[in-house]
């Protein structure tokens, strides 16, 4: 560990997650100077040390020195050239943490050989303390480790821990949640704008429909019917709102929208 109680961390890739997870851990007290990235052109190592004072390395070599944890986030398809840079770079005394769809931690294990590795599904509300990471141990990670991630994750949110064989679905519901969920608030502030609403209002009030949502299904105990029934009054317009929902098969479409990218998440990992 480095001299506080934070770990040393090594990004390896700096793109949108990697952003998203310094952000939330700056804000939760984590010192930056104890946290290293590199990237392919350097561009996103160097922005990330321009906003949040992480320190760009010049190599991956330098980035992991030391590093009580790497961290894995680059695209699926630069993962082989990514693991092959780091081939002998690394100790059993480090943690991989791998961020990278669609790669088994047993895939990413073989590239390293004795090297721990925990895979991690977090999605962007990390950057506000408002995420939900899962985790799944791999290859040589025992409960120390898996035990080192969680507590790393636990300012940033919910953790859960599961089986490897979930985190497909995990990254189509939680991972790409987020962007299913502003894409409704699009939707949701447009057709306010179409019954005579301005733009920033709309967009504003669906933000706050979202947000509010969220904090009240947070909440132990609380059900998506509670919610539901608490502004439904029977014959109001709300719920003639969720007849609507009901009969163009929304929930349907949401169904549809996950299965199709477990989908493609299950067939980069049958290709990689």
């Amino acid at each position: 560990m480095s001299g506080t109680d934070h770990p040393t961390l090594a990004f390896i890739g700096c793109g949108r997650i990697t952003r998203a997870l310094v952000r939330g851990l700056v804000a939760a007290g984590h010192t930056a100077h104890a946290m290293r990235g590199v990237s392919r052109s350097g561009a996103g190592a160097l922005a990330l040390s321009r906003e949040f004072s992480l320190t760009a390395a010049d190599g991956n070599a330098a980035a992991v020195r030391g590093a009580d944890i790497v961290v894995l986030a680059v695209h699926p398809h630069e993962t082989r050239e990514a693991l092959a840079a780091l081939s002998g770079l690394l100790g059993s005394e480090q943690t991989l943490l791998s961020l990278v769809a669609s790669w088994r931690t047993e895939a990413v294990a073989a590239a390293l050989p004795g090297v721990p590795v925990v895979r991690a599904v977090p999605n962007v509300g990390v950057a506000v303390g408002a995420g939900a990471t899962v985790l799944s141990a791999g290859p040589h990670a025992d409960a120390p480790r898996l035990a080192a991630v969680e507590r790393l994750f636990a300012p940033l949110g919910e953790t859960f821990v599961v089986g490897e064989d979930l985190l497909e679905a995990v990254s189509a519901v939680s991972g790409a949640g987020p962007a299913l969920v502003a894409h409704f608030a699009r939707s949701l502030a447009e057709a306010g704008r179409s019954r005579g609403l301005d733009a920033r209002t709309a967009a504003v009030l669906a933000a706050h429909a979202v947000r509010g949502t969220g904090a009240l299904l947070a909440q132990e105990g609380v059900t998506v019917e509670a919610v539901m029934d608490s502004v439904a009054s029977p014959g109001g317009m709300t719920e003639a709102a969720l007849r609507v929902l009901d009969e163009d098969e929304v929930s349907a479409a949401v169904r549809r929208a996950v299965d199709a990218a477990v989908q493609l998440s299950m067939g980069r990992l049958a290709r990689a």
